[in-house]
């Protein structure tokens, strides 16, 4: 389910034009029902990013969702375990 706010992100990122929102909110649909099948990626999945401080996981929104901190600063392309990010 996705409320207003985050349609208007979209239409927001391709300047209100309505076809090509359309087609940048598939793709990230798409993207999200193979890479974030359950709807949230649990702490198992990520445990270097973790131990590295990258990611920190801080409990749970109002409507149940996992909320984490991202460092993005942290994450450089020469650490990174190419089979661990699939």
């Amino acid at each position: 389910e996705h409320d207003d706010l985050m349609l208007r992100r979209f239409l927001r990122a391709r300047d209100l034009n309505i076809e090509k929102s359309t087609a940048m909110f598939l793709k990230y649909l798409k993207w999200r029902r193979e890479f974030v099948p359950r709807g949230f990626i649990s702490e198992s999945e990520i445990p270097n990013e973790i131990r590295k401080e990258k990611v920190f996981v801080q409990g749970f929104d109002k409507k149940g969702r996992p909320l984490a901190v991202i460092m993005v600063g942290k994450h450089t392309s020469d650490d990174r375990d190419l089979e661990e990010t699939k």
